[in-house]
């Protein structure tokens, strides 16, 4: 009877043990865990900062910044999460001891092009007095397109209320 208890009260004791080790297990996994997820990013941002510039995930920027008075490249980069390497490498060209106001610097390897002016309207309604050549003046469509967009329509015999056709 004896060596029954103390077979429990080792096998107990085993127990607890498992269970604390494998509690410290887990919290040292969870530790190394969170440690790869807060070094990552800065690892990443500083093996790409010598091949090519790449921007911080979190944060869209726009592709310039307009230079401001008393701004620096140190200021910029605070502003923005960019390096001044990175400035620098988008900027080959720019003295960041002689910035001035109303520079534009790059913020991005390959900025976007433009947006496409919007395509305006479709038609143009006639008022009294438009002609086709007062419709092709206030819109700057070519007065050979007009007509050739609105063949069903006489340039000589326009009427208040026709649709003259603009684009396609």
């Amino acid at each position: 009877m004896r060596w029954d208890r103390q077979w429990r009260r080792e096998r107990l004791d085993r127990g607890r043990f498992t269970r604390f080790v494998a509690v410290a297990a887990l919290g040292t996994v969870l530790a190394a865990a969170v440690l790869i997820v807060a070094i990552a990013p800065t690892i990443s941002l500083k093996a790409s900062s010598h091949a090519s510039v790449s921007l911080p995930a979190a944060r869209r920027l726009p592709p310039y910044w307009i230079v401001r008075p008393a701004d620096t490249f140190a200021s910029i980069s605070a502003k923005t999460g960019l390096t001044v390497d990175q400035l620098e490498l988008l900027n080959p060209n720019v003295d960041p001891q002689a910035l001035s106001p109303g520079q534009r610097l790059q913020l991005w390897r390959h900025p976007p092009p433009p947006p496409p002016k919007p395509a305006g309207p479709s038609h143009w309604t006639v008022r009294p007095g438009n002609s086709f050549g007062s419709i092709a003046a206030k819109t700057g469509i070519n007065l050979d397109t007009l007509e050739q967009l609105n063949p069903q329509l006489k340039p000589t015999a326009l009427q208040p209320g026709d649709r003259v056709r603009l684009r396609n």
